[in-house]
């Protein structure tokens, strides 16, 4: 897996230069590279046993840039997986997981939610701690599965219950998405973020200690 950057983020001051810079790279890329991008991502995704043996699946929906996700929907759609996309109910709350059907999806029934990114209908969802395997968006990560967000901490929120068993396989596996030129040397860790099981871009899978 390839790697770009080259130095330890620690400040906050360094967090946010660092998140702004690969944003813009981010939203720089042309649509060819992110569908192929995209398919990379699900050539390499299809083959690991934690995928495979799920049954139910979360997954987001791309609208600042990040690796598309359609592909990846419709491969679970093909496998017979139940997909659950996220629901921002508040900004102080954890997500919702909102299951969709294939018709759901085929018609687009989504709407749009005023921080800029599509979202299923409002309806009852479900825990985190229901789905099997998490594909999750960020700006960055590194090699030790420290993961780097947008800055508002709804994932955060939404796996503090995976907080106390830290980076053990447990229920869901946390699979982040990206392209190789997020990846930098060392984030800080917080007490209160939720490393990830594995990372995928199109250079191939990782999974982490």
């Amino acid at each position: 897996m390839k790697k770009i950057q080259h130095t330890s983020y620690h400040s906050t001051i360094e967090i946010q230069h660092l998140r702004k810079s690969l944003r813009r790279q981010r939203l720089s890329l042309s649509i060819h590279t992110r569908r192929r991008t995209e398919q990379a991502v699900v050539s390499h995704i299809r083959r690991q046993p934690n995928f495979a043996n799920a049954q139910r699946v979360g997954l987001y929906l791309d609208a600042f840039g990040e690796v598309p996700t359609g592909a990846l929907i419709q491969l679970c759609f093909k496998l017979r997986k139940a997909v659950y996309l996220p629901v921002v109910r508040s900004v102080n709350q954890p997500l919702s997981w909102s299951r969709i059907t294939r018709h759901q999806w085929q018609n687009q029934r989504m709407i749009k939610h005023r921080f800029g990114m599509k979202q299923p209908l409002m309806q009852r969802g479900v825990s985190v701690k229901v789905l099997d395997c998490l594909f999750m968006p960020l700006v960055g990560f590194d090699l030790k599965g420290h993961r780097l967000g947008m800055g508002g901490g709804f994932y955060d929120r939404t796996l503090a219950s995976c907080a106390a068993t830290g980076k053990q396989r447990t229920k869901p596996w946390r699979i982040g998405i990206a392209y190789d030129f997020q990846s930098v040397d060392k984030l800080h860790s917080n007490h209160w973020d939720i490393p990830l099981h594995a990372i995928v871009t199109q250079s191939g899978y990782r999974r982490f200690k």
